[in-house]
Order: C-alpha cells, then structure tokens, then sequence
C-alpha cells in the first residue's frame, strides 16, 4: 500500500480541496434546515386554510340538514293524519310512513296500544312513556319526537327517536299515533357519505339520539356546531368531518413532501457527486505527490506493486464470475459461444463446458424469437429488456428477459448476450390472467340472478306489470322527482266492470286469460314513459309523468275505447271487456303526494261505475 503522506507533506490542491469539501456540506445542511423550515410552515397554514374551510362546509351541512329534517317531519306528520280516523282509504294503504322504522305504528290510549301498521308489538316502556306525556300539561295537537325510553336503549338504538302525534278533541288528547324513526333516515344519503358525527338534542342541550360518534352533553356543546329544527322544538348537532378537505390536505401534504424529499435526495446526490469530485482531486494530487516518491523505489518495491495490481484484476474477474445476471459472450459471425458465466449455465440447466459447445440460436425454444432479436441488433445496434422462451436442459419452462449489444473480444466481433430470468413472474401473471377469468364469470353469474330475483320482486306473476308495491314505490318516487322539476303528472285507477261475471260464468281460468288479455293491450296502447301497475283482483293503475288531465283522459279514452272494440276467446268462449276509470292529475305544476292523488283518482272510479260503467271520468284538484 502506498503510504499516507502527513499534511505538511500533502500537495496544496489537496489540502485546498479538503477545505472546500468541508465548507460544501456546511452549506448543503444549511439548505436543507432552511428548505425544510419553509415546508413545516406551508404544512401549518394550509392546515389552517382548510380548518376554516372545514367550518364553512360544516354550517352548509347543518342548513341542508336541517331543512331535510324538517322536510320529511311535515311529509311524515301529513301521513299520520291519514290515520287520525277509523276508517281505510286507498290513500291510507299508499302511504308508506317513511321514515317510520319498518314503517310500523301503533295507537295508544290510557288503557292498550293497537298496531295500525306492522305486526310488531309496543313495548311496554315505550307505551308508558306516551301515556306519562299525554298527562303532561305540555301536549298540544303536534308532531312531537321524544328520546327512547332508557329500558330500550339497547346497542344499535342509539340513533332512534319515538315520534308521538296526540289525537285531541275539544282541548283533551286522550290517544296518540306514535312510531319509531331513525335520525339517519331523516337524512339524505348524500348528506351521509362523509361518514359526519351528528346527533338530535332538546332545547337544554341533552343528547336524544346520536349516530354513536359523538360522545357530548349539555356541558360541551360549544365544541360542536348546531341549528335549531323548524318542524319540532329540538337541535341538530354535527361535527362534520369532510373527506373531500382530509384527501386534499393528505395530497397537498404528500406532495409538498414529496417534492422537498426529491430536491434534498438531489441536493445530498449533487454534494456525493461533488465530493467524489473533491476526493478525486485529492487523490490525484496525493497520486502525484506519490509518483515523484516512486522513482526512488527499488525494483523489488516495483514487483512487489505489480503482484498486487494482479490481484486486484483476479478479483474483478472472480466478481464478474459471481454475479447473478447471465452473461453469454457469442460469437457475432457463426453464433457459437465462446464463453459464459455460472448464472447462465444454472440458468439453462447446463455446466459451462456444454454451453460453450452450443450455438445461440439452439438455446431459444423457438429459433424465429433468435432470429427477430439479431435483426433488431442488426438495425439498432443494442438489444434491451426482450421477453424469450430458452431451452432448459432439465426440460423445465424458462423464460428470459434478453439484452444484447455488439463488443470486441479478445480482438474478435463478438455479441454480449445478457439473460434475467423471469420464470415465476411469467407464471404469477398466468395465474393472476386465470383468476381474473374466473371472476369475470362468477360476476356475470351472479348479475343474472340478481336481475331475476328482481324481476319476481316487483313483478305481478299473471301479468307482468307492476306489482302494487314496486308501483306504489315507483310513483312516489316519480311525484317526489315532479315536484323538483316543476312537473305535471297524472294517475288513473281501471276496474274492470262485471269482472265477476266472467270468474262465476266460465271459471278463473277464463278471468286469468281475460286479465293477461288487458295487460297485453294495456302495455302495447301506453308511451313507454308511462308505467302500469296491478293493485289487486281486476283493479290497475296507471302513472303518466309530465302529462296533463286532458291528456291522461284522453289516453285512457283511447284505451277503454280499444279494449271494448276487441273479443278474445278462452275454452271456445268468445268474451269481450270494458273497464271504468278514474283520472286525477297535479295541480299547477306542483304534485300532490301519492295518496292525495290515489284518493282523487278513486273518486273519479267511483263517478264512473256510478254513471254506468264503460267509461272514463276525470277529476281536477
């Protein structure tokens, strides 16, 4: 080894260098704490900025909230009212108390409750708790909303509200409607997709139900934001967290971070590079000051440095041997090869000696990917990253990613040949392929009998219209999208007249045929905008969106005036229909709700038997 010089000996470049690399990476730190500085402080006002964001998206939420809320408290208070009488309405069957749970509600007096809608029964701490509140001096003939009684607050509960509407005659409520209703129902569902903490409070602050993430009371509400109901006397309480913010700062972080770990990555990369420049310097300088010293040594000390010069070429050769790349050395004119390391013969499943007896072209499992990969070489000068399939001597499948470039060896025109094998990534991606088909079919499977399930759900089984709840469903769905859109819709109500007749006469099998004869002429006579339904025995409905009462009368004019112009035959009978309707339509561009319109519209059914049957009367709000 050459001997370190002290450094009053050392050359004045390298000390100059030494001083310089120093200073380089004081400076390159100080960089970096200043650069670092200024990403915590952007990190700490966009932190800032989107908190007050955060704030102004929580008020909107609380607004919209709120007016929901409300929103569906007065649809739900003017459902109850159907039920404040005795008696049953088709208006009353259409309604569907959303969003009751289960759509279940019970009447309760000082002595018994009665389940007006669902089989469940009341229990009995819920009924006492309106008993208890029709005795209070408070109660007044309105939509009130009470916490759940303690003895049912079981896990799962925390979210539900009692809703009591007292029935009152001449100043005295003697009985209640009362139901249950989850604060997440009262919600539109996009309201809930950030996941918010929210929860109902009376006027002192006290939690009536809460979605379990917000663990508050009267004594902390300052830490939440909350609104006051219009509906009913109560407060909306949210801490409202939104993803879209979180997602944006999480981005703005990462990529603020990203950028500063990139630039100090370069930087301390640009101070390496610069310091294997310094040292560079330094060691040349110290080379020189050496080389001088050298002309001093004897030959012995030359032999001794050229053995060691020796050494050092056997170990790069023994490192070249070692590595795991595969690496052929090929002759460029007859393509035999002239060498190789241990890599590629493992690689092939052959010793070194018996690959240097082959050619290239017979390691290729198929001699035309050879022959495609020396015309690539031929044309570009350098070959990289091809997929090949080689000849494995131990007749197992592998597969290679081959690179090739031209080099002179030992004076002749040779091609280096590099070889990465790839067998297991080749094989995983087969498998992944396999399991993707797979998936692809158990999905469509699965998709077909979904479609089938629900076609038996909302289906009537005898003649494919509508069932009464799809159509019910779907209507109210229809009216609630008409009343944003400021437009008209229309329903009708056929019965078919003498419909028992025909089942007393010539058997329900002829009253089936007669049934399947009028959907068929119903679906083929009405705008494929519109939707029919069957609601029971010989009674259909009809929905007729953005049409007026003129309208829907004359189209169902049209149809009554085709089916009692038509005969059909059953059992060598020769049958004719006629069916009386009933037509009712929106007022002013605002719909009504679906039982308002279902109770016109059978008036209008019952104007028409009574006028004698076979035709249409319509009825305006």
């Amino acid at each position: 080894m050459t001997p370190t010089l002290p450094p009053e000996q050392q050359a004045p470049e390298a000390q100059r260098a030494r001083r310089l690399l120093r200073l380089s990476w004081v400076l390159t730190l100080l960089v970096l704490a200043v650069m670092w500085g200024g990403v915590i402080e952007g990190l700490r006002q966009r932190q800032s900025l989107l908190s007050a964001q955060q704030q102004t998206q929580q008020a909107e939420w609380l607004r919209l909230s709120s007016a929901a809320v409300d929103d569906r408290l007065r649809n739900l208070y003017k459902e109850l009212q159907l039920f404040a009488n005795d008696q049953p309405s088709l208006a009353r069957d259409a309604t569907q108390l959303f969003p009751l749970q289960g759509g279940s509600l019970w009447l309760v007096d000082a002595s018994q409750q009665q389940p007006l809608r669902g089989q469940q029964p009341l229990s009995a701490a819920a009924a006492q708790q309106v008993r208890q509140w029709l005795q209070s001096p408070a109660v007044h003939p309105a939509l009130t909303v009470l916490p759940l009684p303690v003895i049912d607050k079981r896990p799962g509960n925390s979210e539900l509200l009692q809703v009591v509407l007292p029935l009152c005659e001449l100043e005295r409520c003697h009985s209640a409607l009362t139901g249950f209703l989850r604060v997440s129902e009262l919600l539109d569902p996009e309201q809930l997709v950030d996941h918010p903490a929210y929860a109902v409070l009376d006027i002192n602050g006290s939690v009536l139900a809460s979605n379990g993430s917000m663990d508050f009371n009267g004594h902390n509400l300052t830490q939440v934001a909350t609104t006051r109901l219009g509906q009913v006397p109560l407060l909306l309480a949210a801490n409202y967290r939104s993803s879209q913010i979180i997602r944006s700062f999480n981005l703005f972080a990462l990529s603020l971070l990203g950028v500063a770990l990139v630039l100090s990555c370069l930087l301390l990369l640009l101070m390496w590079r610069i310091s294997q420049i310094l040292l560079h310097v330094e060691h040349s300088s110290s080379q020189f000051n050496h080389a001088q010293q050298l002309l001093a040594l004897t030959n012995s000390s030359l032999r001794d440095k050229m053995r060691t010069l020796i050494d050092e070429q056997r170990d790069q050769q023994t490192l070249i041997e070692t590595v795991q790349v595969g690496v052929l050395i090929v002759d460029a004119d007859d393509l035999s090869i002239l060498t190789s390391n241990d890599a590629a013969a493992r690689m092939l499943g052959m010793s070194r000696q018996m690959l240097q007896r082959q050619t290239l072209p017979a390691l290729f499992h198929n001699p035309q990917r050879c022959e495609e990969l020396l015309t690539v070489l031929q044309e570009q000068q350098i070959v990289t990253d091809r997929e090949a399939q080689l000849n494995n001597h131990n007749h197992k499948v592998c597969w290679s990613m081959t690179s090739m470039r031209y080099l002179q060896y030992r004076e002749r025109h040779a091609i280096a040949v590099s070889l990465i094998d790839i067998t297991e990534r080749i094989a995983h991606a087969q498998r992944l392929q396999d399991e993707k088909q797979a998936t692809e079919r158990a999905l469509a499977q699965l998709q077909a009998t979904q479609h089938e399930l629900y076609q038996r759900a909302t289906l009537d089984d005898l003649t494919g219209l509508a069932n009464r709840r799809h159509f019910l469903s779907f209507a109210g769905k229809a009216l609630e999208r008409a009343r944003l859109a400021d437009d008209t819709v229309a329903v009708a109500l056929i019965d078919l007249d003498h419909f028992k007749n025909i089942n007393d006469r010539y058997g329900h099998a002829a009253g089936d045929a007669a049934l399947q004869h009028f959907a068929s002429n119903l679906r083929a006579a009405l705008p494929d905008s519109a939707m029919a339904g069957r609601m029971g025995g010989e009674e259909f409905a009809l929905l007729l969106p953005d049409t007026s009462l003129g309208e829907a009368h004359a189209i169902v004019d049209v149809l009554r005036n085709g089916i009692a112009a038509q005969c059909f035959h059953t059992d060598g009978q020769q049958l004719q229909l006629t069916f009386s309707a009933g037509v009712a339509a929106s007022r002013n561009g605002h719909a009504h709700d679906l039982s308002e319109l279902l109770k016109l519209a059978d008036k209008a059914l019952y104007r028409a038997k009574a006028n004698g049957r076979n035709c249409v009367e319509s009825i305006a709000p």
